[in-house]
């Protein structure tokens, strides 16, 4: 009788462990789910910066000297080009005159200008002058093509400075940041911000992004990107060389389906999803638009209410 009641705990703890299993560890987890609807796909990103002060009239006119000084090199620089490229030919004709005085000399014994027999030092004379020659001619072609090199470095000079003198220039002051490479390509001008400062946490202001430079800055490894935004309806509490930061808005698509990038399979140069309702690795392919760092926008394959696993598995549909 005891043993009995023995097995009969055993089945009971049994059968208590599959139901257990069945109801408890098979039911999905739904913090790995997540529903697509329709909503207003926003995406920002969160960069720091320093409020430039205006110029003053010295800052202009410094600026401004320096612009011109540019303008002048680069004008000395391809006049110098001009010059090397007239002296080089000068130097190809002497060239092609000893050449034929060479010439003259190997197929006659008489000297044209004495009437007489060549000498020696003659003959020694009229190589010399070819030897001469070729190398003048070869240190004003190097010359001339150092040319180039001048008028393109004296032109990165005149950018630089133009930029400068241009930026004393602005009738608004910007909060400047710098972009990461990563969010660059997606940062262009007209993008709306958000700007909040250090010193005045209740206070929101909005601009927009006014410039971005084309090339990136390498520092301590990172590149960035040097940008410009122009806030709207500067209050007078804020002083120039306050830190802010800018929260700049890269996507914004009212009304969409979205789905979370890490739902995203990508097989054969096409974008798959895993549906909750679907048989394990069973792939829905989809069709997407914006894609963000957190999420994409989703044109077709999927429905509104429609849930998707976030952490997907990988297999071939």
């Amino acid at each position: 009788m005891k043993i009995r009641k023995i097995y009969i705990v055993v089945i009971l703890f049994i059968i208590f462990a599959v139901g257990f299993k069945f109801l408890v560890l098979q039911k999905p987890d739904t913090r790995l789910l997540y529903t697509v609807q329709k909503e207003t796909f926003i995406e920002t990103v969160q960069v720091s910066g320093i409020f430039n002060k205006t110029s003053t009239d010295t800052e202009k006119a410094t600026s401004e000297a320096a612009y011109k000084s540019a303008v002048s090199q680069l004008t000395i620089a391809k006049q110098n080009k001009q010059s090397a490229d007239a002296t080089m030919w000068t130097k190809k004709q002497a060239v092609l005159d000893a050449e034929n005085n060479v010439n003259y000399k190997n197929d006659n014994t008489t000297n044209p200008s004495t009437n007489d027999d060549y000498t020696d030092l003659e003959k020694f004379s009229i190589d010399s002058s070819l030897v001469e020659a070729r190398k003048d001619y070869t240190f004003t072609e190097t010359k001339y093509k150092e040319a180039d090199i001048a008028i393109s470095s004296a032109q990165a000079q005149l950018d630089l400075a133009k930029i400068a003198y241009e930026d004393t220039l602005e009738d608004e002051p910007f909060l400047t940041v710098y972009i990461n490479e990563i969010y660059a390509p997606k940062i262009s001008v007209g993008q709306k911000a958000e700007i909040t400062f250090d010193a005045i946490k209740d206070l929101t202001l909005t601009g927009e992004v006014k410039s971005i430079d084309k090339d990136g800055t390498v520092t301590g490894g990172v590149v960035s990107f040097e940008a410009k935004i122009q806030i709207n309806d500067i209050p007078e509490s804020i002083r120039p060389n306050m830190t802010a930061i800018a929260t700049i808005e890269l996507i914004h698509i009212e009304n969409t389906l979205t789905v979370p990038i890490s739902s995203i399979i990508n097989q054969d140069g096409k974008d798959f999803v895993q549906k909750a309702d679907g048989k394990k690795s069973q792939l829905t392919q989809v069709k997407l638009g914006e894609r963000g760092f957190v999420k994409a926008e989703v044109l077709s394959g999927l429905v509104n209410g429609e849930e998707v696993l976030t952490r997907p598995d990988s297999k071939s549909p």
